[in-house]
């Protein structure tokens, strides 16, 4: 099920005050009616609850995701070493990610491992060529709204053979040109001397484009309450550049 249950959405006060003011919403609609049978008392006593909160903080996630893409790329990532403990809070409580990631779908690009984060991190969306889709838009409006995501980085990478087909124009078999039609208007009328300046340009298109489709994520982008990021994870090094 996405998202967090009912007892760990109203675990997390700003999770739970989100989805009340969006009770329309049909995934607020059970911690509306579900029963309160366990005492918040009883709950601060298990002892998955004593696992630190999940999530980076609000105006660090541009330092955190550099600074765990350090790790990864120097062999000392830490992240699997409080994995189980992350696994019990989660699966028990909910999840409380604080930034969400559009990636390329490339089996090259891990996107936890690449910044070091574990489970209950990150809220991510992969698809070939990281391209923004009216489900992506509401994957993240519902990590805005219900799950507390203050960040989206919208991340793509060297080699992208989605970009390169996207480049090269040609006609792709079964519903392959799906993700090259996405593509292309972010390359339209513009010339590069390298694939991967084609897919820088084709990241800073789909992160504008996300805004452009979610009025939800737009306004909330205006209003200093999300903030938006970019960047080019090198295949060959392992490196993510973030970009303008």
């Amino acid at each position: 099920m996405l998202g967090p249950s009912c007892y760990g959405a109203c675990m997390n006060s700003k999770t739970c005050c989100v989805i009340t003011s969006l009770a329309a919403l049909t995934f607020a609609v059970g911690c509306a009616t579900a029963p309160a049978t366990t005492s918040t008392a009883t709950i601060a006593a298990t002892p998955a609850q004593q696992v630190a909160p999940t999530g980076i903080a609000k105006g660090a996630a541009l330092a955190e995701l550099k600074a765990g893409n350090a790790r990864f790329v120097n062999s000392t990532a830490t992240a699997h070493t409080w994995q189980s403990e992350r696994v019990a809070k989660t699966g028990e409580f909910g999840q409380t990610p604080s930034v969400g990631v559009l990636s390329c779908a490339d089996s090259r690009v891990p996107v936890e491992m690449v910044f070091d984060q574990g489970v209950g991190e990150l809220f991510v969306v992969r698809v070939a060529g990281n391209s923004e889709s009216d489900t992506a838009a509401g994957t993240f409006e519902y990590g805005f709204a219900a799950l507390g995501v203050h960040t989206i980085l919208v991340l793509g990478h060297t080699k992208c053979g989605a970009v390169d087909a996207a480049v090269a124009g040609k006609p792709l078999p079964g519903n392959m040109g799906s993700f090259t039609k996405v593509i292309a208007p972010a390359l339209e009328g513009k010339k590069f001397d390298n694939l991967t300046a084609a897919a820088e340009a084709n990241v800073r298109w789909q992160a504008d484009q996300l805004l452009k489709r979610s009025e939800i994520l737009r306004a909330a982008h205006e209003k200093g309450d999300l903030t938006m990021l970019r960047g080019i994870y090198e295949v060959e090094t392992g490196v993510v550049r973030f970009i303008d």
